[in-house]
């Protein structure tokens, strides 16, 4: 019995650990992605370049690795809230898109379910379907690749921690993304819970899009 309970105790004591280790490592990470006071402490400005580009994109890379093998160790709506406040850019007034060559604008709901990942891929792709710019390729110096899109999503702030950006990158077909969320969109009523359809409530889920396109 003594030995079960010092086992019991040792593991309790590393899981412990292993939980302060893990939300550690995570603040520091946020930190550093997201602190201007890190990148503008250079006076180089090679050097900082130098960081931007392959520092942060680095420690990103391992942050994500963390994501994925700690699934289903800690409570999925503390990471899922994590995850997509830290992948998202803050807002910020140093412009993601130095040359803007023009905004698309858009939006998107989800009648049944409040899920605010399907309204804002509705929203990106109500904002982008409906345009078609074949000089884009000669716009952009570097072409395609080196288009770069700045994307704000108005979300309403009661599901934002639900919001999942993966799906929402995906529905860009290329370019250097930024995604920022704001405070905004709309709560309204669908008239009718529909259980099939998975609701919860009567809220209809609305995001609103403004992708900003240049290089």
């Amino acid at each position: 019995m003594v030995i079960q309970r010092r086992a019991r105790s040792a593991a309790l004591l590393a899981s412990r650990s292993a939980i302060w280790h893990y939300y550690y490592f995570l603040l520091v990470g946020s930190w550093l992605i997201h602190s201007t006071s890190v990148v503008t402490c250079f006076p180089v400005v090679g050097l900082r370049k130098k960081v931007e580009a392959s520092f942060f994109p680095l420690l990103q890379q391992h942050l994500q690795f963390l994501a994925s093998n700690t699934a289903g160790r800690f409570p999925s709506h503390h990471q899922r809230r994590f995850w997509s406040a830290l992948f998202a850019s803050p807002q910020s007034e140093e412009p993601h898109v130095q040359a803007i060559l023009f905004v698309e604008c858009g939006f998107g709901a989800d009648a049944h379910g409040q899920n605010p990942t399907k309204a804002a891929v509705r929203a990106c792709r109500n904002a982008i379907e409906f345009n078609q710019i074949p000089s884009i390729v000669t716009l952009v110096p570097g072409g395609q690749d080196e288009m770069k899109l700045d994307v704000l999503l108005a979300v309403p702030a009661k599901y934002q921690s639900d919001l999942d950006l993966a799906p929402v990158r995906q529905a860009f077909p290329y370019g250097k993304i930024r995604i920022q969320i704001q405070d905004g969109g709309m709560v309204a009523s669908n008239g009718k819970i529909i259980e099939s359809l998975g609701d919860a409530n009567e809220d209809m889920v609305i995001v609103c899009c403004a992708v900003t396109v240049g290089y």
